[in-house]
């Protein structure tokens, strides 16, 4: 593994810890209460992020993987997301998962020899990915995501 491959998969691993800390000082009312129409809660945020981890990020490496140039669809992430609120998910789920999901991305990451990490597929308008773009995009989301979780529920 190359020193850059090792600070991605690092950043990973850190960013869970970001998601965590960031949920961990949001008040419990505010992640149990559904937002309101047009609001981008904390509790919104953090299922949005659960989304793309799993069903994005985590399916397009994995697809990458065991498929020679896989062409990847586009995730209606909008409403999977507001089916994931109307079924009430909790943040203590949601949290677990992507935590989890990030921990499963970097070992599986770990594993691959040097040169896979250029694996390619394609996006239909966002052009080419490779393992290496999406597996940097795992944490610097999260990053993003645990600023917007403090954020809306009125932290730093």
């Amino acid at each position: 593994m190359t020193a850059a491959q090792r600070a991605i998969v690092d950043r990973i691993r850190a960013s869970a810890r970001v998601v965590r800390q960031a949920v961990d000082g949001v008040r419990r009312e505010r992640l149990a209460t559904p937002p309101r129409d047009g609001e981008w809660s904390a509790l919104e945020a953090l299922t949005h992020l659960r989304d793309v981890v799993v069903h994005v990020h985590g399916l397009r490496i994995r697809r990458l993987l065991y498929e020679p140039a896989p062409v990847f669809a586009d995730f209606d992430e909008e409403a999977y997301r507001r089916a994931s609120l109307a079924r009430g998910e909790s943040a203590g789920h949601l949290l677990e998962t992507i935590v989890g999901e990030h921990e499963q991305l970097a070992r599986l990451l770990e594993t691959l020899p040097d040169a896979d990490w250029m694996r390619e597929g394609r996006h239909p308008s966002l052009g080419p990915m490779s393992i290496e773009f999406l597996a940097r995009r795992v944490g610097e989301h999260a990053e993003e995501h645990a600023a917007q979780i403090a954020a809306a529920a009125g932290g730093s």
